[in-house]
């Protein structure tokens, strides 16, 4: 029997508990509370694990593959890495894994549980052609090796699978290292059967993937069973299911829709309350919202308390709507807490399937991109394709975005009410997708890191900027030049570097350039930032509701950032009053100036004046502008 081994992380990277099994598996001895993971573990390792929690973070979990110790290639583990906001900590979940044993039997295709395990195993090129199969690959599948040799692996697979869902595997596969999930199988004979999949990427010396492992097994015999393989495992808040035994159960049923059944929606709740009361809110409004779904349906909560709807035989937009209808007209009611009548707002998004043919995250992933958007607050919203981010886009498409010249240049001008003139401008480059139209940094960056794409974006970031570099000694009033760099871009932000360079060329000082980053970015990147800072670039800080006491003088920030969210939220409640002025009162205490971004309204830019903040951008001060627009308003001004 294994006995768990777990710990919990601190946002300031140490440890605040972690269990006999895991400290023994580290070879730890002593207490490691408030010990830094850097004491614990090497530079290497540390970098993994870091990046396991930004994903996290950002996501609210994520999986990896990990070596605890560099020096020991025998010990693989898979970490399930938690963030928990309410307690505000990491929690580290560490297991051996059959994707483990995958990287094993992909290093030494030799040993003996190659040929003795009843599971199905084939090994795979950098070209996605297999090589090597083992006994039990025939005997489940009735392919010999001689039959497969030089093949990719879609003679095995159904090859009914949807390009969609395809992609979605593939980005997985590239960006975790491992996918695990259903896929159905064809047998030589001709008939269809579901199997369970294991996926694992190999990789070389250089981090470059060289091959695969696909291991999988015939689960035929327990298809039938609605329970087979689930997640049972509820809300201790609501009693109702999980993520994760929604996530399970949603692939299972996507797999059956892309075998004939009818359309499947999901509508995703966002409730809008105060921390005080969320836990007793969401706890009585699980009950009510339960009444609403049929038998059939299935009510879930994600890690985030958001509310899920899962509908089955859901034809069409009008069915989902009409449901949204009804959970609509529910939360209009007052919910009693402690004796106090509560009302709230919310966000609905939805997400209609016809088919099947995707997955569960990639569903859920849509619906959350639905509640990002405006159009969602206090009412619903369906997904489409012009959101963008939803659609996985492969790495040729976005290697010939970046080659063919689909980044465009933008910079949203930031106005100062002290001088009335225009002081600085965050730069992006949006993507002008043929058929998805704008996407921003947020929905393909992520997408250029997994692709190795990075350097190349980059590359186009600093050639479109060279112009305004070049004129921008002509600008005295302009001071500064704003990039928001994303976590991916941290881990080499070898185009700032660059940057400084052009501009030092041109006459202009490396503090005249701004990276906009956020509090947890400074936890998770400390080292990577304080380089930033040395080479003389000044920092644009959102705090997100932290103090700044605590920071050491390295990393502390030049400016803070007003988000958007609070910019619009202050209009509506009073408790976002408090925050905005506690942000702008810190700001004073350190002497800091404050920029509110995202404002759109008199009404914003009126109180925001009277609360002090003096710089701004959003659609009140002006839209993107191009390079061209930008150097014409800038040559109006001086």
């Amino acid at each position: 029997m294994h006995l768990p081994m777990y710990a919990c992380i601190l946002p300031d990277l140490s440890y605040q508990f972690a269990t006999q099994e895991y400290l023994g598996m580290l070879g730890w001895q002593g207490e490691v509370s408030g010990v830094p993971l850097s004491e614990v573990h090497s530079d290497e390792v540390l970098f993994e694990l870091r990046h396991g929690m930004m994903l996290a973070h950002s996501q609210g979990t994520a999986t990896l593959s990990w070596q605890p110790f560099v020096e020991d290639h025998t010990l693989w583990l898979q970490l399930e890495i938690c963030w928990n906001p309410v307690a505000g900590l990491y929690i580290v979940n560490a297991m051996r894994t059959g994707q483990a044993a995958g990287r094993m039997l992909a290093q030494n295709p030799e040993q003996g549980l190659f040929d003795y395990t009843p599971q199905a195993v084939m090994l795979l090129d950098g070209d996605n052609r297999i090589y090597r199969v083992n006994p039990g690959f025939s005997e489940i599948t009735g392919f010999s090796f001689e039959d497969v040799v030089g093949q990719g692996p879609g003679i095995v697979t159904n090859r009914d699978i949807s390009a969609e869902m395809f992609d979605h595997l593939w980005q997985q596969l590239m960006h975790k290292g491992f996918w695990e999930g259903e896929l159905w199988n064809r047998h030589k004979d001709g008939h269809s059967y579901p199997a369970w999949y294991s996926l694992m990427a190999q990789q070389d010396e250089s981090g470059e993937i060289d091959g695969f492992v696909a291991q999988f097994s015939d689960i035929s015999s327990s298809y039938g069973d609605q329970n087979r393989y689930s997640h049972a495992s509820y809300d201790a808040l609501t009693g109702l299911p999980d993520e994760s035994m929604l996530l399970d159960q949603l692939n299972q049923q996507l797999l059956r829709d892309s075998l004939g059944y009818r359309g499947r929606g999901l509508i995703l709740l966002h409730l809008d309350v105060s921390e005080e009361n969320s836990g007793q809110l969401i706890a009585a409004l699980a009950a009510r919202l339960s009444a609403q779904v049929r038998e059939t349906d299935l009510l879930a909560v994600d890690q985030q308390h958001n509310f899920v709807f899962i509908l089955e035989e859901c034809p069409d937009e009008m069915t989902l709507e009409q449901f949204a209808e009804r959970v609509a007209t529910l939360l209009q009611d007052p919910v009693d807490v402690d004796g106090q009548a509560l009302l709230f707002d919310y966000a609905m998004g939805g997400v209609l399937v016809e088919n099947g043919g995707i997955s569960a995250e990639l569903m859920l992933d849509r619906a959350r991109l639905v509640l990002s958007t405006p159009d969602s607050h206090n009412g619903f919203r369906l997904y489409d394709a012009a959101l963008g981010s939803g659609t996985v886009l492969s790495r040729d498409t976005l290697s010939q975005g970046v080659s063919e010249g689909w980044l465009q240049l933008r910079f949203n001008p930031v106005y100062s009410l002290q001088g009335h003139h225009l002081a600085a401008a965050e730069v992006s480059l949006a993507l002008n997708h043929p058929q998805q139209g704008i996407l921003s940094p947020e929905q393909f960056i992520p997408q250029l890191s997994r692709y190795g794409l990075l350097q190349d974006y980059h590359q186009q970031l600093e050639r479109q900027l060279l112009p305004m570099i070049r004129l921008w000694s002509g600008f005295e009033q302009f001071h500064n030049l704003c990039i928001r760099l994303h976590d991916e871009e941290l881990f080499s932000a070898d185009v700032i570097e660059h940057l400084i360079r052009q501009m030092v060329k041109a006459g202009i000082p490396p503090q005249r350039l701004m990276i906009i980053l956020n509090f947890v970015q400074l936890q998770l990147f400390p080292d990577e930032i304080e380089e930033l800072k040395a080479r003389g670039v000044l920092i644009l800080l959102d705090p997100q509701q932290h103090s700044l006491g605590r920071l050491s003088p390295q990393l502390f920030p030049d400016m803070l950032l007003l988000n958007a969210d609070l910019v619009e939220q202050q209009m509506r409640s009073d408790r976002y009053v408090r925050d905005v002025e506690a942000l702008i009162s810190m700001a004073r205490d350190h002497d800091l100036e404050v920029m509110a971004e995202g404002v759109r309204t008199t009404g914003q830019m009126t109180r925001l004046t009277q609360q002090g903040c003096l710089r701004m951008s959003g659609k009140y001060v002006g839209r993107d502008l191009t390079l061209e627009q930008l150097i014409e308003r800038l040559d109006l001004e001086h």
